[in-house]
């Protein structure tokens, strides 16, 4: 979910419920983000997450002979970091042979990859079964009782990767190495739909529901296994974008296209092209290459108005204009204004090689656990106590995150909703990391993700 070398990056915006003090809000100037004035509604969310796990059961149900394939929740590296570190001091010492030319073969997928393949090929699964496992239990455990988000982002980033291979890799003669590798481009949305409980069991699952040249989007799920008689409950769902890259040449890697066969594969693909494509809409129109919308403008503005009456700034001076006061205040309603800053929570982190994943660089999901707890400290930090994950989304990976690096994470709160939105009086909170990668050798600092 983040990172790469000497970057900084912003990560996905989070959204969270806090559980009481509905009447506080973040301060008037925040730094608007452009989707949030068009994007779907949580109950359109569900609704469309709903649609995409009934159509993936169908999909699956058609080919009932399939054999389900189940994966480890980490994929090991192929050798120990001491090897790892002698072969890349022994290649360092090897004249330099990026001129040698090659077998153009060598940096070719074989054809038999390149076939048309079936959605439910690349099916994968994994299981945790809490209640049957105390060992596994006390791996994941809160400190609330219930199961640890973080833990499992780990894990859903490890089965995204897993469903790819399986599409790209499908078709491989034997185990002939193929000169291919896959990188997670985004996690485009997670909705959390119930909370993950310890005492009770939960399958990890899903698979490949578009694809393009050289990328396809993964939608995955995490299931509470019920008794036979009746429907598992859908806990969690989530997509993710992965991008195909040519091992020799690091450019794009052309890899299988779908064959669609039923209207639900149909279906599937067509939301699959549905969500790139407004991916690149929302980039094209984002606020670094296109100005402010009147409406946008309009809600800045009003924002301000409401903190300047509630004296959310001292004194200003023709020179420097109004300053933002640094303690909350209360507004003519009642309600508390809280400055963005004072919401604000970092840290630091050094990299090192017990996190890294089978192309040696730390692995995606304890990047995604370590924003998303960092997140949901500065929620918790804000109202004094536990609050709910609801969703993610927004999040790109632009660059790996090398071995020994430096990682810094920054954290705050950009936006409240008002309590009487939402049943019970609950708040939902916008949370945004932004995350800073640097190198240890030369101190450079680089965009990472975004």
């Amino acid at each position: 979910m983040l990172s790469t070398p000497s970057t900084s990056s912003r990560l996905a915006r989070a959204l969270v419920r806090s559980l009481a003090r509905p009447s506080i809000e973040s301060a008037p100037i925040i730094r608007l983000q452009r989707s949030l004035t068009n994007q779907a509604s949580p109950l359109q969310e569900t609704n469309a997450v709903r649609e995409i796990h009934k159509l993936m059961a169908e999909v699956r149900g058609a080919h009932p002979q399939k054999l389900k394939l189940s994966m480890p929740t980490r994929l090991a590296p192929r050798r120990s970091w001491m090897k790892e570190m002698q072969s890349q001091s022994q290649q360092s010492s090897l004249p330099d042979s990026s001129s040698t030319p090659s077998a153009p073969s060598q940096h070719e997928l074989p054809e038999s990859m390149l076939k048309p393949k079936r959605m439910q090929d690349s099916y994968v699964e994994l299981y945790l079964p809490f209640t049957e496992d105390p060992e596994l239990l006390e791996k994941y455990i809160a400190t609330s009782g219930l199961i640890r988000l973080g833990k499992v982002l780990e894990d859903l980033d490890s089965l995204a990767g897993g469903i790819s291979y399986q599409h790209a890799l499908g078709g491989r003669p034997g185990e002939v190495s193929a000169p291919i590798y896959i990188v997670t481009a985004s996690v485009d949305r997670l909705d959390l739909l119930a909370p993950l409980t310890a005492d009770a069991n939960y399958r990890l699952s899903g698979h490949v529901i578009y694809v393009g040249s050289s990328s396809m989007e993964v939608f995955v799920s995490i299931e509470q296994l019920t008794p036979p008689t009746q429907p598992n409950k859908i806990c969690l769902t989530g997509r993710f974008t992965m991008a195909a890259r040519n091992a020799h040449t690091l450019s794009s890697q052309r890899i299988a296209p779908l064959i669609l066969e039923t209207d639900a594969e149909r279906a599937l693909f067509a939301m699959g092209e549905s969500h790139k494509n407004r991916k690149r809409a929302e980039a094209a129109s984002s606020l670094e290459k296109v100005p402010p919308s009147k409406d946008e403008a309009f809600l800045l503005h009003s924002q301000y108005i409401r903190g300047l009456h509630a004296g959310m700034f001292a004194n200003t001076d023709e020179l420097h204009g109004p300053a933002l006061k640094a303690e909350p205040v209360t507004s003519a309603d009642g309600s508390t204004l809280v400055p963005v800053r004072r919401t604000s929570m970092s840290t630091t982190m050094h990299m090192h090689p017990q996190q890294r994943n089978v192309h040696q660089k730390i692995f995606g999901g304890f990047l995604m656990r370590s924003a998303y707890e960092l997140a949901w400290m500065v929620s918790a930090s804000l109202v004094n106590r536990h609050v709910q994950f609801l969703s993610l989304d927004a999040l790109s990976f632009h660059a790996p995150v090398p071995i020994g690096a430096m990682l810094q994470l920054s954290s705050q709160i950009v936006y409240t909703s008002e309590p009487e939105q939402h049943p019970h009086g609950h708040t939902i909170a916008g949370v945004t990391v932004l995350a800073e990668v640097v190198d240890l050798e030369t101190g450079e600092r680089k965009k990472s993700n975004t």
